[in-house]
C-alpha cells in the first residue's frame, strides 16, 4: 500500500524510487527502471557501462525551434542508518512514514538527495500537458562517492548548452557556486597480540551529524574525532591499554553520528571516560546537545600491539579537522575543510577516510600534504582520489535571470542565491562545456545524509508546478 498520494505523479515516482535500493555503486536496478521508463514512453535513451542514463524527449508542438535544455540529477543516495537499524540497503526497500507534512524513512536516510530530482524529471516526461523544448534528462551515478558518474559520462551525449541541476535541497534557493573536493585514505596493517586484560567497549552516540559540505560550519560534533579525544585522554592520564577494535561513520561525506571502540586494559576506565566526556560535552551545548558516551564490558582474546595503538590514536587525534578557513568574500562560508567520515578495522587493517573540500586546488593540496606528513610520521600508507573542481560564479547567466524572474512571477517572492561548500556535478558539466549556462533548483529536505533525513512534501509539489511552468516560458 502506498504511503504517498499515487494521483500526484511526482509523489508516485519518488515512492517508486524508495522501493529500489540505489546506494552508490548499487544503481543498476534503478538504471534498469529508467531504461524501462524510456522504452515504455518510446523515448530515445543512452546508457553506459557505469549505468549513467540519458533520456531524450522531443520538444512539444510549437517549441521545436527552441534551444534544448538539460535537466540533471544523480541516482545514488547516501546509505546511513541508526546503529539499531537492521535495514539492508543492498536489498531492502525503504520504510516510509509522514509526520506533519514531512516524509521520513524508518531510521535510515530517505534518498531525497537526489531522489527529488530524479522524480521531478520522470514526472515531467510523463506529463503530456507540460510544454517544453527538447529535453536532455541526465541521470548520473556515484555522485555521493565522488561525482564519478558525471566525470565518466560521454560529453557528446549532453546535446544542450543550458542546464537545470535538480540537486537543490531548499525550495526557493538557487546555488551559484560550489566547492571542489578530494578523498584521502590512510591505511595501516596491524599486528595482533594475545589479550589477557579486561575489555571495555566505548560508544559515542546521540550526534546530529549532517552533510560534510552543508553542515561542517555548524560546529556539530564528529563521533570519530570525539573517540580520538577520549583515547588520547586515557593515554595522557598514563593508562596503558591495547586497541581491540574501532569503527565509526558510514560515509566520508557525512559527519559521523556514532563511533565504537574496544580497548583492553587492567584499569577500570569507566569513571575517567564519563567524567572527561562530561567536560567535552559542554563545547557542544548549543550545537549538539544530545551527545553521550557509554562504557560497557566486553570480551576479546586478542588485541593490537601497543605501537599500533599509539599510532592509531595519534593519527585520529592529531589530524586537522572541520573548517580550516572561511571565505573572505561570503560571510560564514567555509573556504576549505576536511571531515574524518569513516574509521574501521577489517582483516587486521585500519582505514581512516577523509573527505576534503576546498575552493582552490592549492587548498586541497595543503590539507592532503598535512595528512601525508602525518601518514609518514606514523607509518601509514596514503592514497587519494575523487578529485573534482568547483563551479565558479558566473555573473552573466541569462538562464538564471529568466529562472529567478519566473519564480518571482509565480510565487511573488525573490529566489535566494547561495554559495555552497558542498560539491556539485555542475563543475564537471561546466568543464565539458564552458559555455554551459547553469541554474540549480530543488525541493526542501533536511538532515540529509543522516537517519533523520526528511523531505517537505508540499515543496516537492511546488517544485514540480514551477518547473512545469518555467519550461513553457523558454
Amino acid at each position: 500500500m502506498s504511503v504517498l498520494d499515487e494521483n500526484i505523479p511526482v509523489f508516485h515516482y519518488f515512492e517508486q524510487l524508495t522501493q529500489i535500493p540505489h546506494g552508490s555503486y548499487n544503481e543498476k536496478e534503478l538504471a534498469n527502471y529508467l531504461e524501462a521508463f524510456a522504452k515504455k514512453h518510446h523515448l530515445e535513451y543512452k546508457r553506459d557501462e557505469m549505468d549513467n542514463v540519458v533520456i531524450y524527449q522531443k520538444a512539444s508542438q510549437g517549441y521545436e525551434e527552441k534551444e534544448p535544455i538539460m535537466l540533471q540529477a544523480h541516482m545514488d543516495m547516501v546509505c546511513a542508518k541508526a546503529p539499531s537499524s537492521k535495514h539492508n540497503f543492498a536489498s531492502d526497500p525503504l520504510e516510509l512514514h509522514i509526520e506533519n507534512g514531512w516524509l521520513y524513512a524508518n531510521h535510515t536516510t530517505l534518498g531525497a538527495d537526489d531522489g527529488m530530482g530524479v522524480a521531478l524529471m520522470l514526472a515531467l516526461m510523463d506529463d503530456e500537458n507540460v510544454k517544453h523544448p527538447d529535453l536532455v534528462c541526465v541521470f548520473t551515478v556515484q555522485e555521493e562517492a565522488g561525482l564519478y558518474g558525471a566525470a565518466g559520462i560521454d560529453p557528446q551525449w549532453l546535446k544542450a548548452h543550458r542546464m537545470i541541476s535538480l540537486d537543490g535541497e531548499t525550495f526557493g534557493e538557487t546555488t551559484i557556486s560550489s566547492c571542489g573536493g578530494r578523498d584521502v585514505i590512510l591505511t595501516k596493517p596491524l599486528r595482533r597480540v594475545a589479550n589477557h586484560h579486561d575489555v571495555y567497549k566505548l560508544t559515542v552516540k546521540g550526534l546530529r551529524g549532517g552533510h560534510s559540505g552543508d553542515a561542517i560550519n555548524q560546529e556539530r560534533a564528529n563521533a570519530n574525532v570525539l573517540m580520538g579525544r577520549i583515547l588520547q585522554h586515557l593515554m595522557a592520564k598514563g593508562i596503558k591499554y591495547h586497541l581491540v577494535d574501532i569503527k565509526g561513520g558510514e560515509k566520508p561525506n557525512a559527519i559521523p553520528v556514532y563511533a565504537t571502540c574496544l580497548i583492553a586494559t587492567d584499569t577500570d576506565i569507566t569513571d575517567e571516560v564519563i567524567n572527561f566526556f562530561t567536560t567535552v560535552k559542554e563545547e557542544y551545548q548549543f550545537s549538539d546537545e544530545e551527545i553521550f558516551v557509554e562504557v560497557e564490558n566486553a570480551i576479546s582474546d586478542y588485541a593490537y600491539s601497543r605501537e599500533d595503538t599509539w599510532n592509531i590514536v595519534n593519527a585520529i587525534f592529531l589530524a586537522p579537522r572541520s573548517v580550516q578557513a572561511y571565505s573572505p568574500k561570503i560571510d560564514h562560508l567555509p573556504e576549505y575543510s576536511l571531515n574524518l567520515g569513516v574509521v574501521y578495522i577489517e582483516n587486521d587493517e585500519l582505514t581512516l577516510f577523509w573527505s576534503l573540500r576546498g575552493t582552490l586546488k592549492s587548498e586541497r593540496d595543503y590539507m592532503s600534504n598535512q595528512l601525508a606528513s602525518l601518514s609518514a610520521l606514523l607509518d601509514f600508507e596514503m592514497t587519494s582520489g575523487g578529485e573534482h573542481e568547483g563551479w565558479s560564479y558566473d555573473p552573466d547567466s541569462p538562464l538564471r535571470d529568466a529562472f529567478e524572474k519566473a519564480f518571482h512571477d509565480m510565487f511573488d517572492v525573490d529566489m535566494r542565491e547561495i554559495a555552497t561548500h558542498g560539491g556539485l556535478e555542475t563543475g564537471i558539466f561546466k568543464g565539458y562545456d564552458p559555455t554551459m549556462d547553469i541554474v540549480t533548483f530543488g525541493a526542501t529536505a533536511l538532515d540529509i545524509h543522516t537517519e533523520n533525513e526528511h523531505m517537505n512534501l508540499s515543496s516537492l509539489k511546488d517544485a514540480y508546478r514551477f518547473l512545469s511552468y518555467f519550461l513553457g516560458t523558454l
